[in-house]
């Protein structure tokens, strides 16, 4: 019942103190009266009630429960997120200035997921680890003419949702170069000879995923302890009231 319950304001429970302080050094004390003839006023005293004791701390517990906060962390699953990018390069341009230049467009989506395949020779899977995944494209050299790009492009998205898959090759002799292309899986085709501004022709058709500042969702629990103090607190006048105590 009480799992995962906690306090926002947890040094607010330091009140309770003062009230325990004042108890024991601020005795209440009233003006005496004086009578000068008592015995024909009977009896007179009021004996004290434990029940208004309980009363009386139950109402300034709960209060101060209540300035406290109690809350429970509450589960917020974000609406939208980045897309899953598969970059495809040609080994042919594996030694030309194209790696930097993908190098440049990785760094512009830092909040998105991204792999890398360089067919017959590198394989990166989907991370968010882009200086590792730029260090392999960096590092890469291969010229085979032999390699060709198939279906086997689908492994990669085995965690992706759908409609946040994107494929990305690059190569200038695409007829050649593709063999295969799966099926429901958003793709782009540059050529860098062709296409020299292409990062900023697919960051306007594809802007980057930008995250949302991040919140904490609470539930928040302070009206219970509140109404039960509340409650308390009209206990213990009506006690007194009853007692002739004002």
């Amino acid at each position: 019942m009480f799992e995962g319950l906690y306090f926002q304001f947890p040094k607010l429970g330091f009140i309770l103190f003062f009230f325990l302080a004042c108890e024991a050094l601020c005795p209440l004390r009233a003006n005496a009266l004086y009578f000068p003839r008592t015995p024909f006023f009977g009896e007179v005293g009021v004996k004290s009630s434990l029940a208004l004791w309980i009363l009386k701390w139950a109402m300034i517990t709960f209060l101060i429960i209540a300035l406290m906060s109690p809350v429970r962390d509450h589960p917020h699953v974000r609406g939208d997120v980045g897309k899953d990018i598969l970059l495809i390069l040609d080994p042919k341009l594996s030694t030309t200035e194209v790696p930097k230049q993908i190098a440049a467009f990785v760094n512009h989506r830092p909040n998105e997921r991204l792999a890398l395949w360089i067919p017959e020779n590198t394989i990166v899977p989907l991370t968010h680890e882009h200086e590792i995944l730029n260090s392999v494209l960096l590092q890469s050299r291969n010229n085979s003419s032999e390699a060709k790009v198939d279906r086997r492009i689908e492994r990669f998205f085995a965690t992706s949702k759908e409609g946040k898959k994107w494929i990305l090759i690059f190569t200038n002799r695409p007829k050649s170069f593709i063999e295969a292309l799966p099926e429901g899986i958003q793709t782009a085709i540059v050529t860098p000879d062709e296409e020299p501004d292409w990062e900023k022709i697919l960051g306007r058709s594809n802007p980057p995923f930008r995250l949302e500042p991040s919140r904490r969702y609470f539930d928040y629990y302070y009206i219970y302890p509140l109404f039960l103090g509340f409650m308390a607190m009209l206990a213990y006048l009506y006690g007194r009231y009853q007692k002739g105590l004002k």
